[in-house]
């Protein structure tokens, strides 16, 4: 004949089951509640950082766009200069590169040989044109006005 044991389980194991159902179950629900706020916060616009550029930026580019023919010269142009040996390390004027256009090298951050006349395009200080490129002695594009 069966014990009355083996028809009923103790009462501490009863328990322990019902806790570790009732635990697993709980556990379920916060990481669905976990995953759907998750989801929420991270595809919200308010809580990314932002990849547009700052409004004065933006303002700047609409008043002068880059012309794509003068900053593809003046890659051009750069590549050429350095492929010769030319040294950078002063921040020449490398000349036109499109009409009403010209480059020039600079170091970024800015200094203090960027500021010599010499080193800055006559071009553009005499008003001849009205737009330049600056790459830094990388060929990196620093700004365009």
């Amino acid at each position: 004949m069966r014990s009355a044991r083996a028809i009923h389980p103790e009462p501490h194991r009863r328990a322990f089951i019902v806790s570790t159902v009732v635990y697993i179950l709980v556990m379920l629900f916060f990481f669905a509640l976990l995953i759907s706020f998750g989801y929420k916060w991270y595809s919200s616009k308010s809580t990314r950082p932002s990849t547009s550029p700052p409004p004065e930026v933006v303002e700047q580019q609409a008043d002068t766009k880059i012309d794509d023919e003068a900053l593809k010269n003046a890659l051009n142009t750069y590549a050429k200069a350095k492929a010769s040996g030319t040294d950078f390390s002063n921040g020449p004027c490398l000349g036109a590169v499109a009409p009403d256009w010209v480059l020039d090298i600079a170091h970024n951050p800015r200094q203090t040989v960027d500021d010599k006349e010499e080193n800055q395009c006559a071009e553009f200080r005499n008003g001849q044109v009205k737009h330049y490129i600056e790459l830094d002695p990388d060929g990196k594009l620093i700004r365009a006005e």
